[in-house]
């Protein structure tokens, strides 16, 4: 959508169309999220990065990534599993050198997990073949499109960041 589109569609549209509108973005995010999250998808961008590893492997360094240091039980927690489907995962990561375990200081009996140099240009490799996957969708859309895409989910991503979730 041009520019100019976008201000004439705004100008247009009353306040109660705004209930709608977020409906619609709201639908299309699941879309975009079964889509990205998906085994094929997964699958494919694992095949794509050339690193080889299991998608529970790939899913488990990709959520450390995100909040490590970390206790394996607090990322459990959040991906609604137990621990114990955690720690297979966790003990090849750390093998292949892409994560490692410290002791937790605030309880001298846990441990944190965090990714390593070597995890972080691995999770490199996902994201830029997740980049590709995503842009073979939107390989008929106009720059413009994309960057106002672009800009609008890092609004969103943005507003989420700052409400913690």
């Amino acid at each position: 959508m041009r520019d100019e589109d976008r201000a004439r569609a705004s100008d247009d549209a009353p306040a109660a169309s705004t209930e709608q509108e977020t409906g619609r973005v709201a639908g299309a995010l699941a879309v975009v999220g079964n889509w990205m999250f998906s085994t094929a998808i997964r699958r494919r961008i694992m095949a794509d990065s050339g690193l080889g590893l299991p998608l529970g492997d790939y899913t488990l360094l990709a959520q450390i990534s995100h909040g490590g240091p970390v206790r394996l039980s607090v990322l459990a927690e959040a991906m609604e599993v137990d621990k114990s489907t955690l720690t297979p995962p966790a003990k090849r990561l750390e093998e292949q050198g892409l994560i490692e375990r410290s002791p937790d200081p605030t309880d001298g009996r846990a441990q944190l997990v965090k990714v390593t140099r070597a995890g972080r240009l691995a999770i490199t490799k996902l994201w830029k073949a997740r980049a590709r996957a995503v842009a073979e969708l939107m390989t008929d859309w106009d720059a413009p499109d994309v960057a106002y895409l672009a800009d609008s989910l890092e609004a969103l991503a943005d507003e989420i960041k700052k409400r913690g979730y």
